[in-house]
C-alpha cells in the first residue's frame, strides 16, 4: 500500500509507468465537473471509475482485495476512512466473486488499520492489500472519489 497526495507528486518517477499514467490522469482532471461513470485511460488495462457514495460505519463496509487489478483510490471531496491490512494466512475469505468480478471479500482482517483520507489524498492497493473503502470519518456524508484500476500484469 502506498499513501500520498495528488498535489505532492515530486517523486512520481519512482513509480512504475502504469502508476505514473494513472497519477497523471488524476492530477489533470477536474473531477468536480465529471459525471459518475467509467472512463478509459488505456483501454481495459487502466481505467477510472468516478463514484459518489455515502460513507458508512466501519462495521457495515466489507474488506476486499483484488487479484487482477491494483486500485488507486483517490478522494475528490468529503472525508473518508479506509481500512487496510496485509493479506496473510490468517485472512479469512467471506465471499469470493472471482472470476466474474475481480473481488474477494474477507472477514475482519487481523491487524487492520484505519487511514484517514482528505481531499486530494490517494491510496494505492496491490493484490496483497486488503482494503475497506467508504468508512465514515467523524460523520456520515456523501463523498466523491475516483478509483483507477490498473491491470496488475502491466506493472
Amino acid at each position: 500500500m502506498i499513501l500520498g497526495n495528488i498535489h505532492q507528486l515530486d517523486e512520481k518517477a519512482i513509480y512504475p509507468k502504469a502508476i505514473q499514467t494513472a497519477l497523471d490522469y488524476l492530477s489533470s482532471q477536474d473531477f468536480n465537473t465529471i459525471e459518475v461513470g467509467k472512463y478509459a485511460i488505456e483501454g481495459e488495462d487502466i481505467f477510472a471509475l468516478v463514484q459518489e457514495l455515502e460513507t458508512d460505519f466501519v462495521e457495515n463496509r466489507r474488506p476486499e482485495a483484488h487479484e487482477q487489478f491494483v486500485d488507486i483510490q483517490y478522494l475528490v471531496n468529503g472525508f473518508e476512512q479506509m481500512g487496510h491490512a496485509v493479506l496473510n494466512e490468517q485472512s479469512i475469505v467471506k465471499e469470493d466473486m472471482r472470476p466474474e468480478k475481480d473481488v474477494i471479500f474477507y472477514e475482519n482482517p487481523p491487524g487492520e488499520r484505519l487511514l484517514t483520507m482528505l481531499p486530494g489524498d490517494f491510496a494505492i492497493f496491490f493484490p496483497t492489500d486488503i482494503h475497506r473503502p467508504g468508512c465514515e470519518y467523524k460523520e456520515l456524508m456523501t463523498i466523491k472519489k475516483v478509483v483507477v484500476k490498473i491491470r496488475y500484469t502491466i506493472l
